[in-house]
């Protein structure tokens, strides 16, 4: 619960309530409607990565009192994303930073990430984002303002940017994890305690 809070309050701390995206590729998809029930039209993923990006988007938004990443359909999303949509230095990122987990996760447990407890996944993942939080972006005068897109951003940042995306882009995450209003019509004010979630529409 405690993490999803922390997405949840990334997702709607941001401009307008929404988000903001780094990814310039991201940004494309968004504006041309995809969601997490567009198809794949050219899979870069085998399966040891496809079932990895699975795991990895269940950790980030668990199952809790609601589905969580996996039932939402985000796997797909993001694998949809990596591969048609991407750029190339964005999709070599990512690649690469799934087989450096893998590796990080060999030197520290002496075994492959899909093979680890959940609790040691969660500590391999919890280090990426360390390692995600040195990365320097290029410096820019107005990005204390809104952040600048950008392609290289590292693993990390990259997964846990699909994933919260995905996950309140889809049905689930805006008619079961929020509450759902597609015409509200109205201005009213109705405080958080009274429906225990964030409003969609």
């Amino acid at each position: 619960m405690q993490r999803r809070s922390l997405l949840k309050g990334l997702m709607m701390g941001g401009l307008g309530g929404v988000l903001h995206v780094t990814s310039p590729s991201l940004a494309r998809a968004l504006a041309a409607d995809i969601g997490c029930s567009a198809s794949i039209a050219n899979t870069c993923f085998d399966e040891s990565q496809r079932k990895m990006c699975a795991v990895l988007a269940e950790l980030i938004i668990p199952t809790t009192d609601t589905p969580g990443a996996i039932e939402a359909g985000v796997p797909a999303f993001v694998e949809m994303m990596v591969s048609d949509w991407y750029t190339p230095a964005e999709r070599e990122i990512f690649l690469e930073g799934m087989s450096a987990l893998d590796r990080d996760c060999f030197d520290r447990y002496s075994n492959a990430f899909l093979e680890l407890g959940e609790e040691q996944q969660i500590k391999a993942l919890s280090h990426q984002e360390d390692l995600a939080a040195t990365y320097q972006p290029p410096k820019d005068d107005t990005s204390f303002l809104i952040p600048k897109e950008d392609e290289h951003a590292p693993f990390f940042d990259k997964l846990k940017e699909l994933v919260v995306i995905g996950y309140y882009h889809s049905e689930v995450g805006a008619k079961q994890e929020l509450i759902y209003n597609p015409m509200p019509m109205e201005y009213r004010e109705i405080p958080f305690v009274e429906v225990g979630r964030q409003w969609s529409s």
